[in-house]
């Protein structure tokens, strides 16, 4: 062989020895950036994991409003909330609200929503237009501005009144004595579902309440009341668990804006997720 054959077979000697170099280079790179990303997918999960459990803990005694802070950041997540539980929730990714609702062994998630309000309120009338007298006319009018008042306007506020006078006339209970504000509104939704003969007006029941002469936070107090009852009672279990808010442990439904989360929580639980 000449010295050009011996050329030729050095350099093809060096192209393959700087090729396998090379495979070997990349598959260190490789296994590098895997192990890699599997560090910042460990850190990234503890970093979820502890903010979760910081916040279950930091707000351990009221963790049964937990349901009401997805609805919180569902509804607006820019909504400056009265209670810094619902902001601070608000606050974090939507990988973190929702491993807060997994630790607490929930259901339910936190989803973009486009107008979680809107798909609520057109359920409840729908249900309740089902059960309403034809003669009577519905307190949900105006785009349900009582119930969005009871948040824009009055959602720092303490609800009005959490009883409400007997009258014997809507009523079997003892003259004089008081029941929760929400006993008409069963008595009235219970006889209504259930087929009675004899049923209450919604005029009657606003009579009841006052509703046409009651300052407006207190409209909005009854027409809040009655939407999330009426959830309830025309809604369905689908056997998830979503909670209980106001009756977990010791939890108080204080404010309006507690009020308005409350009643979106059981119309899209019982409604819209039916």
């Amino acid at each position: 062989m000449d010295i050009l054959d011996w050329l030729s077979i050095i350099t093809l000697a060096a192209t393959i020895v700087i090729g396998r170099f090379q495979i070997c280079q990349n598959k260190r790179l490789s296994d590098f950036e895997h192990r890699q990303d599997k560090r910042d997918e460990t850190r990234h999960a503890a970093s979820v994991k502890s903010q979760a459990i910081s916040f279950i803990s930091k707000n351990y005694s009221n963790r049964g409003l937990i349901p009401l802070c997805a609805i919180a950041a569902m509804h607006n997540d820019l909504y400056y909330y009265s209670r810094e539980m619902y902001r601070e929730f608000c606050c974090m990714t939507m990988e973190v609200q929702n491993c807060i609702l997994e630790y607490c062994k929930l259901d339910l998630r936190v989803i973009e929503e486009s107008n979680i309000f809107k798909r609520c309120t057109n359920e409840v009338e729908k249900v309740f237009n089902d059960i309403l007298p034809q003669e009577d006319d519905s307190p949900f009018y105006d785009n349900f501005k009582y119930i969005s008042n009871s948040l824009d306007t009055f959602g720092s506020s303490k609800i009005p009144t959490d009883s409400i006078n007997i009258d014997n006339k809507f009523s079997n209970c003892l003259l004089g004595d008081t029941v929760p504000y929400y006993h008409y509104i069963d008595e009235f939704l219970s006889a209504s579902f259930s087929g009675d003969n004899y049923r209450q007006t919604i005029s009657e029941l606003e009579e009841i309440y006052s509703f046409k002469t009651s300052k407006e936070i207190e409209a909005c107090q009854f027409v809040t009341t009655l939407a999330m009852h009426v959830a309830i009672y025309g809604g369905r279990d689908n056997g998830k668990r979503y909670g209980c808010p106001g009756s977990y442990d010791g939890e108080n439904i204080d404010n309006m804006e507690d009020l308005f989360l409350l009643s979106l929580f059981e119309m899209y639980t019982r409604l819209v997720l039916k």
